[in-house]
């Protein structure tokens, strides 16, 4: 109605141009475009509103480069915009790096007494959620509520689907999500992109599989991601693989978003064979995909072959970009390739204009680290042209820790809280250092600290996956219906690694408690828990892979290592920031993690 009176009022389209009103223009050439627009003022086609108002959208939507243009044409228009261009004005700005525009048009929009419509929320709710604001949010349904759009409308009600699980609020996302009397692939895409945001990767498996049992939907590309994706998060290689199957089943097109996220999948998953078969069989490859394959080998310790990976993706035509160096800077860092490292942070900026950034800087001191020259990693956080952080700082904690360097570890630490007060990684190590050299007034007056603060130590949890289902295990719980098996097979396995000589490593547990007792909370660990399990509920030589949230301690650790040997079992776990590959009584990080 808005736009019928808008054209009504400014008269007849103008039958001198050669462009149709009913003429998109498609093409986002923006010399193209000026020179329609400088055609429609000679010959007095801005009266049109009709046609203007395509100019308007071709040029905003095109290109956010276009944005200041399509602006200028909008703000000196001699009459009032219609609702159509307000929409376009406000898409572009939404899908642009300044989507605060696009709210400030709304507002603008609304006080100029124009009423929005079903096509102005959903481009409101984008730019909603670019700035991640859930006030902001609230206030715009608050006006879809107001203008009656909240139960009418598939396309707003999905945009509040992916709003409110965007920002954190996934039970608010499902709950409209379950409301809505009518539900169409992207509504429920919308739903797995939120748990997968939130960390919720059993319920995206649920809902796929619900998905599955509806005729009416027919699963798409963006669904396969976000399962693929859940599967990688989970570890759940027997889920992934079955996922891979669907998809070649159906017939869906393995396009290169969807190769990736598998190739991502199967290295996650502790299948590097894998990953590599399917990526060369790839047809097509982007930067994402090269660093998805050599990220994979990276976090596998395979640097060699991750720098052959990198040779030849640059004979493909492709540089490596600044997230790409960081994966090259992590196997160097993982394989203790320390010149190599060196090298590669030299020649950054002057062979491929990437200007080395903290996450780099970390990565090489992470390297100098593991080398045992912790010295020199000191000194590059000293001079590394911006303030380091508490992930660099994290980085040189760590090396301090395996090589028992006690002093600068309490130093490092501290640097740590000044940044983050609330850290609870410097905490706990600041704490467990304490305790390995027998200070326990100061382990105490660390975890009194970390208690009036409300800081607590995440819980150790593992993952294990057994005939596609994928099982949690918390450390010290006992609520498992096989608990009593499991805790037979640890006493099993203690007794074993007795007579293979091992000894409980309790120097670094941070209570003062006995031996006995320390020994008792080492066998709890929540890897421990997950490797029984699958012993007993595995065939033997099946190999059983962990996915562990926290680092790996060196008791377990050292214990890994000899269950390999004893139950002639490869174990592959992957940690906070690597896999370990067990095997035989030895482990690919070859002891530095």
């Amino acid at each position: 109605m808005l736009q019928r009176l808008a054209v009504k009022s400014r008269g007849k389209s103008n039958s001198n141009i050669s462009l149709s009103p009913n003429k998109s223009f498609s093409s986002s050439n923006i010399k193209h475009l000026k020179q329609l627009h400088a055609k429609l003022i000679r010959n007095g086609g801005m009266e049109d509103i009709l046609t203007v108002g395509k100019l308007i959208a071709d040029v905003a939507i095109s290109n956010p480069l276009n944005l200041n243009y399509a602006r200028s044409i909008f703000s000196k228009l001699t009459y009032s915009p219609n609702i159509f261009m307000w929409n376009s004005m406000i898409r572009g700005y939404a899908h642009s790096s300044t989507p605060k525009e696009a709210i400030l048009l709304y507002c603008q929009m609304l006080q100029n007494g124009f009423s929005p419509n079903n096509y102005t929320f959903p481009f409101v709710f984008k730019a909603c959620n670019q700035l991640m604001d859930l006030n902001l949010g609230l206030c715009v349904h608050g006006t879809i509520i107001k203008f009656g759009f909240e139960d009418c409308d598939m396309f707003i009600q999905t945009s509040l689907v992916n709003f409110y699980a965007s920002c954190g609020s996934i039970q608010t996302a499902r709950l409209l999500f379950d409301t809505c009397p009518k539900r169409d692939v992207t509504s429920w895409n919308a739903l797995i992109k939120g748990y997968v945001r939130s960390g919720r990767y059993m319920d995206v498996i649920r809902v796929f599989r619900v998905m599955q049992d509806r005729v009416d939907i027919k699963v798409d590309e963006i669904t396969m991601v976000g399962v693929v994706l859940a599967c990688s998060q989970l570890g759940a290689l027997e889920m992934g693989r079955w996922v891979h199957a669907y998809i070649e089943k159906n017939r869906m097109e393995l396009s290169m978003n969807l190769g990736t996220a598998l190739v991502d999948m199967y290295a996650r998953c502790g299948s590097i064979d894998l990953a590599v078969n399917l990526f060369k069989k790839m047809r097509e490859k982007d930067v994402r995909t090269w660093s998805a394959m050599i990220g994979g080998l990276a976090v596998h310790g395979l640097a060699k072959e991750a720098l052959g990976f990198v040779a030849d993706m640059q004979k493909d035509g492709i540089d490596p970009d600044s997230v790409m160096f960081t994966y090259i800077l992590c196997a160097c860092s993982h394989a203790g390739m320390v010149t190599e490292g060196l090298h590669f942070l030299d020649k950054m900026k002057e062979l491929y204009n990437v200007e080395p950034t903290i996450e780099h800087y970390g990565c090489i001191v992470d390297l100098l680290g593991r080398a045992g020259r912790l010295d020199e990693a000191l000194n590059l956080i000293n001079r590394i042209p911006m303030k380091p952080d508490v992930v660099v700082w994290g980085s040189l904690l760590v090396a301090c820790r395996a090589h028992k360097n006690v002093e600068m570890g309490e130093m490092v630490a501290k640097e740590m809280l000044k940044l983050d007060p609330n850290h609870c990684g410097a905490h706990v190590s600041l704490s467990n250092a304490y305790a390995s050299a027998g200070r326990w007034s100061q382990v105490d007056q660390v975890r009194n600290s970390m208690k009036d603060q409300g800081i607590k130590k995440p819980p150790g949890s593992s993952l294990i996956e057994l005939n596609g289902v994928v099982y949690e295990f918390i450390a010290g719980d006992r609520s498992h219906p096989q608990t009593e098996k499991i805790n037979l097979m640890l006493d099993e396995i203690a007794r074993l690694l007795s007579i293979e000589g091992h000894v409980p490593t309790i120097k670094g547990i941070s209570f003062d408690i006995n031996e006995e007792e320390k020994e008792q909370a080492l066998s709890q660990h929540s890897e421990k828990l997950a490797i029984a399990f699958g012993l007993i509920n595995t065939k033997p030589g099946v190999p059983i892979r962990i996915v562990k949230n926290l680092r790996v301690c060196e008791d377990c650790h050292s214990a890994m290592k000899l269950i390999s040997k004893i139950f002639h079992r490869l174990i592959i776990i992957r940690d906070r920031s690597r896999f370990h590959h067990f095997k035989d009584g030895s482990c690919s990080c070859k002891d530095y993690w």
